[in-house]
């Protein structure tokens, strides 16, 4: 409850100064609590994240790693705020350079293939979530489909595109590598 004391009374009634001095603290709001400090990597690890293992992924199939060049790529979390001219164009530039890269890495054509997109943080990235790069994976599947790779990215020829964090890039730029898996007989030629 509260109330309006003249300063002079406070001295003058005994016990008055206790309840206002007691009426006061309850106004005050409640301290915040502190956040509890953010998790560290574990000793000897560069990283708080688990890096793909790109072997044990493809499980002895035959797979080609393909390095993207460090170019600007579609983040879910910050494409809302584009100009859908400046999506368009980054898309079609990952696009190249899927295909680009999927040529010089002579890609067979497959019938049946699963695709491992891995992000590569920068040095100073601490968390992040690599599933957000969905929209450069697909424009890089869809320029594997420009290089011949499969004769379409349906559902019943590419099994997957599974996003994986990879290791740590140089530079400030986030990075993406394509890991194809062939999961089934060549396809013609």
């Amino acid at each position: 409850m509260a109330f309006r004391v003249n300063p002079q009374d406070l001295d003058r009634y005994p016990g008055l100064r206790a309840k206002y001095e007691a009426a006061q603290a309850a106004r005050k709001p409640a301290p915040k609590p502190k956040r509890p400090p953010k998790p560290k990597a574990a000793a000897g690890s560069s990283s708080a994240y688990v890096e793909c293992d790109v072997a044990a992924e493809a499980a002895g199939a035959r797979h080609w790693v393909l390095e993207l060049p460090n170019i600007p790529l579609i983040n879910a979390n910050e494409v809302r705020g584009w100009h859908w001219t400046k999506e368009r164009r980054t898309a079609a530039a990952i696009r190249a350079a899927a295909t680009v890269a999927a040529q010089q890495a002579r890609v067979p054509r497959l019938a049946r293939a699963r695709v491992l997109y891995l992000v590569h943080p920068s040095a100073r990235t601490q968390t992040f979530d690599p599933s957000n790069w969905a929209l450069s994976a697909k424009a890089a599947v869809d320029g594997l489909s420009d290089a011949g790779v499969w004769a379409d990215d349906n559902a019943a020829v590419v099994t997957g595109v599974d996003p994986r964090a990879g290791a740590r890039a140089e530079g400030t730029n986030i990075r993406m590598s394509l890991v194809v898996i062939d999961q089934g007989v060549r396809g013609e030629q």
